[in-house]
């Protein structure tokens, strides 16, 4: 499916599309899975439990794996729903906390992942897509997903899905 109102990122033949609706709706949001250990030296995705970067090698000091956002949404825009990822800059915008901070928040309140994920259903906001810039054999659906570059709310007094759900589980 090709994109409407696509510009090429520049004049090297090898940037992926961009891609900026007037505006989109956030129809749905996976917060079950929504964030990955990252090495911050390559950013590389490391498997859960991971201690160090297996590819910056043994040398030197490693600094501590990181958690990053990686959450899927489903957008509508004036003539179609697509399926979107947010990495961890434009996944920040929406959530408001670092992703290590909401996998604590989560593990500690049981039903507020689905809380995220309805605080964020309705949602209008203007956002930056481009297309996936690998494309690897065998990665599966996810590598096929529109990258949010950039993600503005819309509404007027915007609060952080945090701010939400930290309401919803205040200890009284």
């Amino acid at each position: 499916m090709p994109l409407a109102r696509c510009t090429s990122g520049g004049g090297d033949g090898g940037a992926a599309a961009i891609w900026t609706p007037p505006f989109c709706t956030i129809v749905a949001a996976d917060t079950s899975d929504f964030s990955y250990l990252s090495c911050p030296r390559c950013e590389l995705a490391l498997p859960d439990g991971a201690a160090s970067c297996f590819a910056c090698g043994g040398g030197g000091a490693q600094p501590a794996p990181s958690r990053v956002y990686r959450l899927l949404l489903s957008l509508a825009t004036h003539d179609r729903v697509v399926p979107v990822v947010l990495f961890d800059r434009a996944a920040r915008t929406l959530i408001g906390c670092p992703a290590a901070d909401l996998a604590r928040f989560f593990a500690a309140h049981p039903g507020s992942a689905r809380a995220a994920a309805e605080a964020l259903r309705g949602e209008m906001c203007r956002v930056v897509l481009r297309a996936p810039t690998r494309n690897r054999k065998g990665a599966g659906a996810a590598d096929e997903r529109l990258r949010a570059v950039s993600v503005v709310p819309l509404r007027d007094g915007f609060r952080p899905v945090v701010d939400t759900i930290r309401k919803m589980y205040q200890r009284g």
